[in-house]
C-alpha cells in the first residue's frame, strides 16, 4: 500500500502521546470542520439530536465534501445530526483534555492507550454496561459480550474496543535477495536459537550488513500479559494469576542473555539501543538484513511498500515449540470508543455507536471518502478499491484509519491486499491464546508518581538490555531491579494483584 509509511508515522506519534510502555501527522485541532458547524446549527431547525463526535486524523483533500456526505448518510440512516471534531495526531490528548475538563458539547470520542483510568477518575466517562445491554446489541452480536465489555476498570465499563486484528504473533522480516543467495530455508526457522545459525551465515557472507536491529527482540515473542505497562505481569501465556516482576524472571534473563550473545558476535546493530531510525528505513537503506515485527495477514504487502525491498517472513515461537500468539486486554483495548460524561443524551450516543459499528456505508465514507472522487472500485471485485486514475494519497481523501475506527472488518479492502483479508484477521484472532485476565485492566492512575519513576528507570536500563549492549547482563539486571523496587515497583504490583483478585472473584473465576 502506498500509504503504509503514513500509517507508521501515525502509530509512532500515537505511541508518544499514550502512556503505555512498549500492544500521524497533521495539525488538526479541536475545532469543528465547516460542515460540522453546519450540522450543529441545523439541530435547532429540525429538532433532531446532534451527535458530537471527536476523532483523530489529519486534514485531508476533499475533506469538506466527504464530511458533508458522512453527515448526510448519518441523517438518512438514523435521523441524528452529526458534528465532527477532528483532533490532530500530535496534540489530540491535550485538545481532548480541554474539551472534557471544560464541559464542551461532546458525545463520543476515542480513548487513547493508558488514558481510561485518568478519564474515569475525573468523572469524565459514562459507565456503559446498561447502555450496551439496551442500545448496543448490534455491537454485542458483532464481537460477543466479553469483548464488547472488555474496556473495563474495576468493573466500570468505560469504552468499546475497535473491531480489528487483536492477536499478536511475531517473527522476523528478512531480505528475500539475501535469503535466496544463501539458500536459507525460511520454513525451517521457528525459534530464536534457530535464528542464531542464520545470523552466523549472513554475517560470514555479508560482514557489511547488520543482521538485526530494533528494541523488541525480547518482547517480540512475549508470552506474558503485560497488564498494561509491564510493571507487574502474568507469566505463562497469561495463565499465571500471580502478578510478578518480569525483569527478575528466569524467562527474561534467558532472553536478554541470548541477545547479549548476538551483540557480542556482531549480529546486532551497534547503536540499536539509541538509534532513532526505523527498522523499515534501515532496511530501505540496504544496511540491515532483518528485523522483528508483529506479523499478521496482509503484512508483507505493507512492509514491502515501506522498505522498497522484496521480503520473506517467518513466525518465531517459544523455545519449547508452542505457538507464541496471545491476546491480552491491552491488544483489544488499545483504542476504545467512549461516551463523555457531558453528553446530553448518553442513550442516543450509544445508539449512534451501535450504528457506526454496524454500518459499512459509514465506515467506508469516513475512512476512504466518496466513490469516484476519492477511490474507485476494482473491476470484478466487490470489496477491492484503489485510487482513481491520476491520483494518489496526496490528492484525494484517504483517512486510512480503519484500525482505529469502530469496525475495520466491514470496510473495503485496499487493492494489493487479499480480498478476504478481514476473514483472515478474524481467523488469526481465533487462533490465539487468551490471557486468563482477558477483560481486566488495572487502574494505576493513583500511582502516577511511581509509574513516572519506573518509566525513568526502564528508560535507563531496558533498551540496553534488550539490544545486548550492556557489558554484563547479570550486573545490569541486578542494578535494574534494585532501582525498579526503589522506584515503587512492589507498590504497583500489589495494587494490580489486589484489583486482579477482586476482578477474578467478581467474574467467578
Amino acid at each position: 500500500m502506498k500509504t503504509t509509511p503514513k500509517i507508521i508515522a501515525m502509530l509512532m506519534a500515537l505511541v508518544l502521546c499514550g502512556s503505555l510502555l512498549a500492544g500521524c501527522g497533521g495539525d488538526g485541532g479541536a475545532e469543528s470542520s465547516a460542515s460540522g458547524q453546519n450540522a450543529g446549527a441545523s439541530a435547532a431547525e429540525d429538532g433532531a439530536y446532534t451527535i458530537t463526535m471527536a476523532y483523530i486524523g489529519s486534514e485531508q483533500p476533499n475533506e469538506e465534501s466527504v464530511l458533508a456526505a458522512v453527515q448526510e448518510q448519518v441523517k438518512a440512516d438514523t435521523g441524528f445530526n452529526l458534528e465532527l471534531i477532528q483532533l490532530g495526531f500530535g496534540d489530540y490528548q491535550q485538545k481532548l483534555n480541554l474539551m472534557l475538563s471544560g464541559g464542551d458539547k461532546l458525545d463520543v470520542f476515542p480513548i487513547g492507550p493508558g488514558l481510561a483510568g485518568t478519564y474515569k477518575n475525573a468523572g469524565q466517562l459514562v459507565e456503559l454496561t446498561e447502555l450496551i445491554d439496551t442500545h448496543g446489541q448490534g455491537i454485542v452480536e458483532l464481537m460477543g459480550e466479553d469483548v464488547a465489555k472488555s474496556g473495563s476498570l474495576n468493573g466500570f465499563v468505560y469504552g468499546l474496543p475497535s473491531n480489528k486484528e487483536s492477536a499478536s504473533r511475531n517473527g522476523f522480516v528478512m531480505r528475500k535477495d539475501v535469503v535466496e543467495e544463501l539458500g536459507i530455508d525460511v520454513e525451517s526457522i521457528n525459534t530464536m536459537d534457530e535464528m542464531t545459525a542464520v545470523f552466523e551465515q549472513v554475517k560470514a557472507a555479508h560482514p557489511e550488513l547488520d543482521c538485526v536491529a530494533g528494541t523488541n527482540l525480547v518482547i517480540g515473542t512475549a508470552m506474558w500479559d503485560t497488564l498494561g505497562d509491564s510493571f507487574g505481569v502474568l507469566m505463562d501465556c497469561g495463565k499465571d494469576r500471580e502478578v510478578t516482576n518480569l525483569f527478575e524472571s528466569e524467562e527474561y534473563h534467558k532472553r536478554v542473555s541470548r541477545i547479549h550473545d548476538w551483540y557480542q558476535k556482531g549480529y546486532v546493530k551497534l547503536d540499536a539501543a539509541t538509534s532513532t531510525e526505523t527498522t523499515q528505513n534501515l532496511m530501505k537503506s540496504g544496511s540491515l538484513f532483518c528485523y522483528m515485527s508483529s506479523i499478521k495477514p496482509g503484512f508483507l504487502v505493507q512492509e514491502e511498500a515501506a522498505t522498497g525491498m522484496e521480503l520473506v517472513t517467518t513466525y518465531i515461537d517459544n523455545d519449547d515449540g508452542s505457538m507464541a500468539n496471545i491476546i491480552c486486554t491491552g491488544n483489544v483495548n488499545y483504542f476504545d470508543w467512549g461516551i463523555a460524561a457531558q453528553s446530553e443524551d448518553p442513550e442516543k450516543a450509544m445508539e449512534f455507536l451501535n450504528y457506526i459499528y454496524t454500518s459499512p456505508e459509514w465506515n467506508n465514507l469516513m475512512n476512504f471518502g466518496i466513490e469516484g472522487q476519492d477511490y474507485v472500485r476494482v473491476e470484478e471485485s466487490d470489496v477491492l478499491i484503489d485510487y482513481p486514475e491520476g491520483t494518489d494519497a496526496s490528492s484525494v481523501y484517504h483517512l486510512n484509519m480503519g484500525w482505529m475506527l469502530p469496525n475495520q472488518f466491514i470496510g473495503y479492502v485496499w487493492n494489493g491486499q487479499p480480498e478476504d483479508i478481514w476473514e483472515q484477521y478474524q481467523d488469526f484472532n481465533a487462533s490465539a491464546t487468551y490471557s486468563v485476565a482477558f477483560g481486566f485492566l488495572p487502574d494505576t492512575s493513583s500511582l502516577a508518581t511511581e509509574l513516572t519513576a519506573l518509566s525513568s528507570v526502564n528508560s535507563e536500563y531496558n533498551n540496553a538490555l534488550v539490544t545486548g549492549s550492556v557489558s554484563n547482563v547479570d550486573t545490569a539486571l541486578s542494578e535494574f531491579n534494585e532501582k525498579l523496587y526503589a522506584a515503587g515497583l512492589q507498590k504497583v504490583m500489589d495494587l494490580k494483584q489486589e484489583q486482579l483478585d477482586a476482578w477474578f472473584e467478581a467474574q467467578g473465576k
